[in-house]
Order: C-alpha cells, then structure tokens, then sequence
C-alpha cells in the first residue's frame, strides 16, 4: 500500500519490505519500474529506524532506457499516540540525492518529507489514513508537495487479507496544477509467522496520473 501504517517493530525487531512496481502510460508517455526495499529496526518499543533504498528504470517515450538509483530515504518513525482503536505515529526523514542527476532519476539537492499516519479499528476492519508532506529543492520541481491517503483493509489481522485505497498528492511539474490521483486495490497473504507476500493493482483517477501499475512484494520479519 501507498499508505503507512503506525505500526512499529518493536524493540530489537526487524522487518524487510521489498516491492516492486511496474507502470505504464506516465504523463510523460513513457513507462517505469521500481524496486523498493525497505529495512526497518525497532530501537524502542514504539521507534523505528527505516532505510528505504530505490531503483528506478525508465523507458522514454523516445526509446531507450535509463536505469540508476533513486533518492535514498532515511527516516525515524514514532509511534507516539496508542489506545485501541486508534493509532497514530509519525514517520519523517531526508532523502539523500544518490540517483544519476544526468539520467533525471534523482536530483542534486538533498529533501525533506514528513507523514502523520493514523489508523482505526473497529471489528474486524482497519482504516488508514495519511497527511504527508515532501520538500524538494531540485530544479525544475515543485518545492512544496503534501499528498494525502485513505485504504481500507479487511480483515485487519488473518491469513489471507484485502485492501483498497486512494491517493493524491501535488503534481511535482511546477506547470501543472493538477495532482495525480491513483486507487490501489490488492490481496495480501501471510505464508508463516515470518513471512507475507502480496499482490494488487493501481488505476488512475485523472490524466496526471499513470494509467496502470502492477504490484508485488515481500516481507520478512525477525
């Protein structure tokens, strides 16, 4: 999912999230595929530390193929608000420039991004939702990005598990004023104790956004 959860690892915890994407009919025309893992390490019972590598590769429109690593992502995450049913943490961060500037697949300044996510229960269903906000200085991006998002997910805990969500955020392209919006939908299957795998599909809700993207990923805990 797009959306964070405010669930932490707890103290000495670790978890391994690695997704992968695929999307086609960029506003650019163009295609894209990313590969996302993600290290998160309990240091307190409700604080993560989370290391979040990215490769992109991208397929102009033109032809061709431009492959390197995205912005790094360093973050703390604090879950700072717990008393069944609601869940609330904040997770923020910078994002260090070590993509290929040349290539458009990362910028030359480092970021900053910041989300408050929260999360309700009520029988046997969990709502998400998160208010973000990215700070850009790379040229030829929009400075200032809040983005928000909404998943629903049934049941909130058992082997096999459903979500669907929707998300917006500000369009990074300073001559536009429309923000892609997308919905996500998608299975989720806990294989053992240690070990989930899931699966889904993103729609665009408007032409800023990409037509359709594929979903996969893994995640291991220990």
């Amino acid at each position: 999912m797009l959306t964070e959860d405010p669930g932490t690892q707890g103290q000495g915890g670790f978890e391994l999230e690695v997704g992968y994407s695929s999307a086609r009919g960029l506003p650019s025309g163009g295609r894209a595929a990313v590969l996302a893992p993600q290290l998160s390490w309990g240091v307190l019972p409700d604080v993560d530390l989370i290391v979040n590598p990215i490769w992109v590769q991208e397929r102009p429109p033109e032809g061709g193929r431009n492959r390197s690593l995205g912005n790094l992502p360093l973050d703390a995450k604090w879950r700072f608000f717990d008393a069944e049913p609601l869940q609330v943490a904040v997770r923020a961060g910078v994002d260090l420039p070590t993509g290929d500037e040349s290539r458009s697949l990362s910028g030359p300044y480092a970021g900053l991004h910041a989300v408050l996510a929260s999360s309700y229960a009520w029988e046997s269903s969990s709502l998400l939702a998160n208010v973000g906000y990215v700070y850009s200085r790379n040229p030829g991006t929009r400075r200032n990005l809040p983005y928000a998002t909404v998943a629903f997910l049934h049941p909130s805990e058992g082997v096999v598990r459903a979500f669907a969500e929707v998300s917006a955020a500000a369009n990074p392209d300073p001559s536009r004023s429309t923000w892609p919006a997308v919905a996500r939908t998608g299975v989720m299957w806990k294989v053992t104790d240690w070990l989930d795998v899931d699966a889904g599909v993103e729609g665009r809700l408007n032409r800023a956004a990409p037509s359709f993207a594929a979903l996969v990923g893994v995640t291991v805990h220990w």
